[in-house]
């Protein structure tokens, strides 16, 4: 190769290595859209809250299914609805969003998971589970949802 030919090879390295070094921080900073909800759950029907519990990544978790969200989902079934709302976190901190729902004159507990920022998870963005639970436990309610 002649000495002229050798400086422009020389001169490209550079910028190949320039290029490279963008490629690979534009594909590790790249992520994957949201997955969208699904039209049965934008178009659910409104419940009246129990309120719902969101603690910070890595915090130290505290039992979500409190007594008091056991008797407002209980009182649910009794009266006028009831839906509540928790996040639990994955171990590389992303978040999996549930709602607990019920309604009167059924025995029935609808759980809405939401794991659309799961990036590690592969499963489905958005997933309904049915379970008919005669008296709502936090045990009972966690094994329903163990079955996602």
């Amino acid at each position: 190769m002649g000495s002229g030919k050798m400086r422009v090879a020389v001169r490209c390295i550079p910028f190949a290595i320039l290029l490279a070094t963008i490629a690979l921080l534009v594909y590790f900073s790249w992520e994957p859209p949201a997955a969208p909800k699904p039209a049965k759950i934008t178009w659910r029907s409104p419940l009246p809250s129990c309120g719902d519990a969101a603690p910070r990544p890595r915090a130290e978790p505290q039992e979500p299914l409190t007594p008091s969200v056991i008797g407002c989902l209980s009182d649910g079934r009794e009266r006028d609805s009831g839906e509540f709302a928790f996040t639990l976190y994955t171990t590389e901190g992303d978040p999996i969003v549930y709602y607990l729902r019920t309604v009167p004159g059924t025995n029935d507990v609808e759980v809405l998971v939401d794991s659309s920022q799961d990036q590690f998870g592969g499963g489905p963005g958005w997933r309904r589970i049915s379970c008919t639970i005669a008296e709502l436990s936090p045990d009972l309610l966690r094994d329903c949802m163990a079955s996602y």
